[in-house]
């Protein structure tokens, strides 16, 4: 049943500009559905120089005091600013997208509301608690995400295999998996990047150690020697980015490593269409929206077993190639056998197309908007019958 509009109200610390997967997702999600008429929200962090309030592509921006924590906005809001603010946009439903101080305390004002919550599961405790100092306090933080997931109405899941994992940590709350939107049939498709004639492979994403660049860079050091006129392109920017740039300057990698720093959507575009592959090394990583946007481009991808998703991207031969996280020879084998063979390469680009459209925006939206008009109509149910 179609509720018709309804007042959507989300909470992410990261939104714009995105730093995360999941600040993309909401940015695509929250504009797209103020595009289809409902009055969406977003409560996030805020940055020097942006203001309290803001309309953004249809979408009012709400942000709250922040700090900067491990390079991280933190949005650190009280209760009662929260509540204003709930009280100021009437939501139908409140949708969460970022274990935090500010989905803890959104959740527990919606909750006084009688607000229904959704939440989508982006990160788990390894991803949130990644520095040292902070991993003994990943089984407190497992227990306190799957007491968040099973306080909503309903818990979304991106993949197949992090519905997997949220039911082993814990979550008891009925998980519904549902992939995330991408407008496909709106990203720019520009005139290729200028590159040389050798084998190009593309990296895009933060430069941090959940995405395990070393194995990249290992490989590609290992390649070089056997296709020296071979390009490495790293696109993105992040803590690393000065370690990687003294790997990238040495040895073996030495002029054949070229790292592009943040690149708009045009430009990341141009860089897609000009390389030969695309390669996603990381260690966690609970979707993997640019190895779909590689594939959208007719590029075959190669990512990593650790990727809780990486069965349900590549099927290994198909559309790509899935290896071993921890060995360099493994990469480096299977990007001299793309290097190797351009019909191979067509062929696997050609399959990524085709298994990326399941992924276009339109249809993944309306399964969103049923849900929301399913956790909608069952808590005026509840309520009905309490009354």
């Amino acid at each position: 049943m179609d509720p018709g509009p309804l007042s959507i109200c989300m909470t992410s610390d990261d939104l714009l500009p995105a730093m995360t997967g999941a600040g993309t997702h909401v940015q695509q999600v929250a504009r797209a559905l103020a595009a289809r008429g409902h009055r969406v929200s977003v409560l996030t962090s805020r940055r020097a120089g942006e203001p309290e309030q803001e309309m953004w592509q249809g979408v009012r921006l709400h942000r709250c005091w922040t700090v900067k924590v491990l390079g991280f906005y933190q949005a650190l809001p009280t209760c009662a600013t929260i509540g204003r603010l709930l009280d100021r946009e009437r939501p139908d439903v409140v949708h969460h997208h970022y274990f935090s101080l500010l989905m803890d305390r959104a959740q527990r004002e919606a909750g006084r509301r009688g607000l229904p919550q959704v939440v989508t599961y982006h990160f788990n405790e390894d991803w949130l608690a990644q520095p040292l100092a902070m991993r003994p306090l990943r089984g407190v933080m497992r227990r306190r995400i799957a007491a968040a997931c099973n306080r909503c109405d309903a818990v979304v899941a991106v993949s197949r295999g992090m519905a997997a994992v949220m039911a082993e940590r814990g979550v008891s709350q009925r998980v519904h998996q549902m992939p995330i939107p991408i407008p496909l049939e709106s990203l720019p498709r520009p005139v290729p990047a200028v590159r040389g004639p050798g084998f190009t492979v593309l990296y895009a994403g933060r430069l941090a150690p959940e995405k395990n660049l070393p194995l990249l860079l290992d490989a590609f050091a290992r390649l070089a020697p056997v296709r020296p006129d071979a390009r490495l392109w790293i696109a993105g920017d992040g803590p690393l980015r000065g370690e990687i740039a003294r790997r990238a300057g040495a040895g073996a990698l030495a002029g054949r490593v070229e790292l592009l720093g943040q690149l708009g959507g045009e430009e990341l575009a141009r860089r897609y269409l000009a390389c030969d592959a695309f390669v996603l090394p990381s260690l966690r990583e609970t979707f993997g929206l640019v190895a779909i946007e590689a594939m959208w481009f007719g590029r075959p991808v190669v990512i990593t077993g650790a990727i809780a998703s990486a069965r349900e991207l590549v099927d290994p031969g198909v559309n790509g190639f899935i290896v071993d996280p921890h060995d360099p020879a493994d990469l480096a084998a299977r990007l001299l056998e793309l290097a190797d063979d351009p019909a191979l390469r067509a062929r696997l680009g050609a399959a990524g197309r085709s298994h990326a459209a399941a992924h276009r925006e339109g249809p993944v939206l309306d399964r969103l908007e049923a849900l929301y008009g399913a956790v909608v109509e069952a808590r005026r149910g509840a309520l009905c019958a309490a009354g």
